[in-house]
């Protein structure tokens, strides 16, 4: 009973370190909890891209797991320096470690089942307003039913006791390996004056450098994916190198600045920052890094969602369209009118073009060379054009024109690309190009991973010998002409929805399926995913928020903590009230906004890697996702003023004893 006491009496007296890590804890408990009962729906099975949805949402919840973990550990070191002094007080007066254990075992205990319990209550809540928003931004139907599953719950409720045991026995083992006096002292143990670690901040910049240019210099999207991550780690590690090194440098010149530095306000708030550089680089290295986080994440989710219509264009050229056998043509097509007429839906134009199937390529001073089916170069992926043939009738019939070609000529039209030269070769058999096509009307121009070539020859001989020269091995393979009929429709969205699956349904009897392609139907899957993805991006987004939050308000406790008996000895030597409190301003505005400059810094050099990536979901539209980059910038800028203002009330409470 005794213990139990003494626990309830360290915890308010220390609400003002335990409160925010309360508060924290009862937020991820309540993250996993939605992330949980979204994750176990069971309408979740019936929806349109059922597998893509469980995918996505089971990859944020590991995230948020992995989110979790780290920023306990991190809230509970802060908590456990803050209370050294008090738990080497009770060591003096005689409490061995092992009762200052059973104290920390039971204000465990206590904090552990207030947030869980907490927690559990509130996500319950915010699961279901989550559903509702997921479900509008989604537009998943009828069969996505809101229902908790007791098992997920049970799941959250066993892996939070296993992080309080976890932060429990950290306490316990770093309580073991100090002593009374270095416990006493607390948080007062201080830091001699750092060196300027020259190495370190070269390394920072080399590698912030280096990963500035891998994102500026890619431009293939499928090179990106290799780089992605191994930039992500450079700019990280350069983040903290730089920070580190060239704060301290920076800080050091200005010390050497003589009518800068002997002023009143330049001198205290250099000083302090010069104490304690390294653990300030530490924490504002993480500030950046998570700002950065927040910015990218959001960005790119939020491009995608309201891309949307970019993306279905570059997925579908046409309303619908499949390649069908050659003798297939005339009764897909009839196909198409009838159901038009039947689902009310207006039919603009339904057609076909004549193609081969296409050709990955690569191309050598331009000589066409087939790629192998074999190949897992990345480099040449990432070269490769899709490359298709069509005789003059065919061009003629659909584009009603005359154009007239020999054996040895072509007509070339490069889609995403500008064609340089007057000949070309396939398989090294050689053409002259009579015509440099801008435009075909029939295809719309529609932005890829990879370049798209139209080569029009002569007749269909022409374009069989051209095949074997590409193709000698398996030249069967290429050789069938699959041509492509397609309609574009106008009329309501979701007439044309039920057209389309209808037509799917159709087809899918004929044995015809496979390349069926539809922008009503993929509209109603991208909307799930892109909105999905939005969703557990702005999750992750919150998380990260609340991360940088946290630590700008601890960093503020600890420091105030420190700074209070400073500020009051520079008072009692001729400093007066308002010059501390300019210093106090200066500082504050130093410290804290030279991170979100720098994320920004990070966002705007990212933006070309990020563009490449987003071109692998069909998102062309760089402007859109510029604009969308700017909005974040501005909004989380607001977002991190507030929290700016509000923890450094935090700080100037803590002096204000002294400066009045």
């Amino acid at each position: 009973m005794f213990y139990l006491k003494l626990a309830l009496t360290n915890l308010k007296k220390n609400q003002r370190a335990y409160a925010p890590f309360i508060l924290s804890m009862i937020f991820l408990v309540n993250v996993n909890v939605i992330m949980q009962i979204l994750l176990k729906n069971d309408g979740m099975n019936s929806l349109p891209g059922a597998d893509s949805a469980k995918s996505l949402f089971g990859f944020g919840s590991i995230v948020i797991l992995i989110f979790t973990t780290i920023f306990s550990l991190y809230t509970n070191s802060f908590l456990l320096k803050q209370r050294k002094k008090e738990l080497g007080l009770y060591n003096i007066l005689g409490m061995g470690k092992r009762e200052l254990g059973k104290i920390l075992f039971i204000e465990t205990i206590l904090v552990s089942s207030f947030s869980i319990v907490v927690g559990l209550f509130t996500g319950i809540i915010f699961s279901k307003l989550s559903f509702l928003i997921l479900k509008k931004m989604t537009g998943f139907g009828e069969g996505f039913t809101y229902s908790l599953n007791v098992m997920s719950l049970g799941y959250v409720v066993v892996f939070f006791i296993g992080i309080f045991l976890l932060l429990y026995v950290i306490n316990m083992i770093q309580l073991k390996l100090v002593n009374p006096i270095e416990l006493l002292k607390g948080t007062q143990i201080g830091e001699k004056e750092p060196k300027v670690k020259w190495l370190t901040g070269i390394s920072g910049i080399v590698c912030i450098g280096a990963g500035y240019y891998m994102s500026v210099t890619i431009e293939s999207p499928l090179k990106a994916i290799s780089l992605f991550f191994i930039a992500i780690l450079l700019v990280i590690f350069g983040t903290y190198a730089l920070f580190m090194a060239s704060s301290i440098m920076i800080l050091k010149w200005l010390k050497r600045r003589k009518k800068y530095y002997y002023q009143p306000t330049h001198f205290i708030a250099i000083s302090n920052m010069m104490y304690r550089m390294k653990q300030n680089a530490v924490g504002l290295a993480s500030i950046s890094i998570l700002s950065t986080m927040v910015l990218v994440t959001l960005s790119t989710t939020g491009s995608l969602f309201f891309g949307m219509d970019n993306v279905i264009k570059n997925r579908n050229p046409y309303d619908m369209s499949l390649m069908v056998p050659q003798d297939k043509v005339k009764e897909v097509e009839t196909l198409f009118k009838s159901g038009a007429k039947k689902y009310d839906v207006r039919l603009k134009e339904v057609d076909h073009a004549d193609l081969s199937d296409g050709l990955m390529v690569i191309k050598d001073n331009n000589n066409y060379k087939l790629l192998s089916k074999d190949t897992k170069n990345l480099n040449d992926f990432s070269k490769a054009e899709s490359l298709n043939f069509m005789t003059e009738d065919a061009y003629n019939r659909l584009e009603k024109t005359n154009l007239k070609l020999s054996d040895d000529e072509i007509a070339l039209y490069s889609m995403n690309g500008k064609f340089e030269g007057n000949s070309a070769s396939f398989g090294n058999k050689p053409f002259k190009i009579k015509q440099i096509i801008d435009n075909i009307t029939f295809i719309p121009r529609v932005s890829g991973i990879s370049n798209m070539l139209f080569v029009v020859v002569s007749n269909q001989n022409v374009m069989e010998d051209t095949l074997k020269a590409l193709a000698p091995n398996d030249y069967t393979n290429y050789s069938e002409m699959s041509p492509t009929v397609y309609a574009n429709v106008s009329g309501d969205s979701n007439k044309q929805l039920v057209y389309a699956k209808e037509m799917k349904s159709q087809l899918k009897a004929m044995g015809m399926t496979d390349s069926f392609s539809s922008a009503a139907i993929d509209r109603e899957e991208l909307q799930a995913f892109t909105g999905g993805f939005l969703f557990l991006g702005m999750i992750l987004g919150l998380s990260f928020t609340l991360a940088t939050g946290l630590i700008i308000y601890y960093k503020q406790i600890s420091e105030g903590m420190q700074d209070e008996h400073r500020y009051d000895i520079m008072q009692k030597v001729g400093m007066s009230h308002q010059e501390v409190k300019q210093s106090i301003r200066g500082q504050i505005i130093m410290v804290f906004f030279f991170p979100i400059i720098l994320a920004t810094l990070h966002l705007a050099f990212a933006f070309p890697l990020m563009s490449n990536l987003l071109m692998l979901f069909g998102l062309s539209d760089k402007v859109l996702f510029m604009i969308i980059c700017i909005i974040m910038v501005v909004i989380f800028l607001l977002i991190y003023l507030v929290m700016y203002a509000q923890t450094s009330k935090v700080y100037y409470r803590l002096v204000e004893r002294k400066v009045v």
